[in-house]
């Protein structure tokens, strides 16, 4: 079975009723299938699978499902962390999620709904128990998805276009020039994942980047271009630090810095890599830079699992004494570090 789509049980096409769609967290292929035997004469729904809760975000981000089915028992995260961890993020936090155990303990129960779970089914569930949860829970989250929208656009209507984005950016704690989130808000958000991370010994990783002789360029081509160019690397940063769950801010003028959640320090290195080389890659002309003939970047790579106790400015730290040690070196490079110091 593929460990990302089971295909639809039915075109959802010319339907009337909502297609609801399903995403099964579970770390057995042979759940998976049962699940979809049940489902598979439904139209009005489909089926997600996937096999690792590493990848339940990213795919709940790619898939928008209606309702998740998780498992508690998992070796690598359990269910009960995997919830906390959705409901802790913006894009999944009000997504419906029903709890799949094989027992019947009232505890488990109770224990599931303390971290955020809508319902709980025993497993293998009934084909009509599990048919009403799915389409009650379905339909209330997209109901209350359309009532927010039309709040929202409501909202637009009443506010002048110039006053609603001042508004919003200030709301969003975004930098104006690049789009990006700025310190005020990173550090809200940081709080906030770091707190989870420790909490849930989920690793994280953090990124801080920035222009090598980004004043000598400034003086030679003047701001106007200087912000042109940070407007560009941006979009690089966008495109490079995909995933919903980053966050990529505007720490101060010149530097930038990316948080990554759920992230080991080797696969914020291969990110960091990445983010170089795409900067390097807009060849953006630099005669007065030692580094290289055109625009660079050097980074701070620093994660781990944090230990109790610990803060993120640990994490900060680190990643600035790389940041250091790349400029030291030379430039347009990365250094990496762990929390743990292995």
């Amino acid at each position: 079975m593929s460990s990302d789509l089971i295909l639809p049980c039915a075109s959802l096409q010319d339907l009337d009723k909502p297609p609801f769609v399903i995403m099964l967290v579970d770390d057995r292929p042979f759940i998976a299938e049962a699940i979809q035997r049940l489902v598979s004469d439904e139209a009005d729904i489909s089926l997600h699978y996937c096999p690792d809760p590493y990848n339940a975000l990213e795919m709940a981000e790619r898939v928008d499902p209606t309702v998740i089915l998780l498992d508690v028992l998992m070796p690598e995260m359990d269910g009960f962390t995997l919830c906390r961890f959705l409901r802790a993020h913006p894009r999944t936090r009000e997504m419906p999620v029903i709890m799949l155990s094989g027992s019947t303990e009232s505890t488990i129960k109770a224990q599931a709904f303390a971290v955020g779970a809508n319902d709980y089914l025993i497993k293998l569930p009934d084909k009509m128990e599990l048919l009403a949860k799915v389409r009650y829970h379905s339909y209330a989250y997209l109901s209350k998805k359309e009532r927010d929208k039309a709040s929202a656009a409501l909202r637009v209507n009443e506010t002048k276009m110039g006053e609603l984005y001042l508004e919003m950016s200030k709301i969003s704690n975004l930098d104006i020039l690049t789009g990006l989130v700025n310190r005020n808000g990173f550090e809200q958000r940081c709080e906030e994942l770091w707190s989870l991370a420790t909490r849930n010994n989920i690793p994280i990783s953090l990124l801080m980047m920035d222009f090598d002789r980004l004043g000598a360029f400034n003086e030679h081509f003047g701001h106007p271009k200087g912000d042109e160019s940070i407007k560009a690397a941006s979009q690089v940063f966008r495109q490079r630090i995909r995933r919903l769950s980053d966050i990529v801010a505007r720490f101060s003028d010149e530097r930038f810095i990316a948080l990554l959640p759920a992230t080991e320090p080797e696969g914020a290195a291969h990110v960091a890599e990445l983010v170089r080389t795409g900067v390097e890659s807009l060849q953006i002309p630099h005669p007065k830079s030692e580094v290289a003939c055109h625009l660079t970047i050097s980074l701070g790579v620093a994660g781990g699992t944090p230990e109790r106790g610990a803060n993120v400015e640990m994490l900060l730290k680190l990643a600035e004494n790389c940041l250091n040690k790349s400029k030291e070196s030379g430039r347009n490079q990365f250094h990496l570090a762990h929390l743990t110091g292995e």
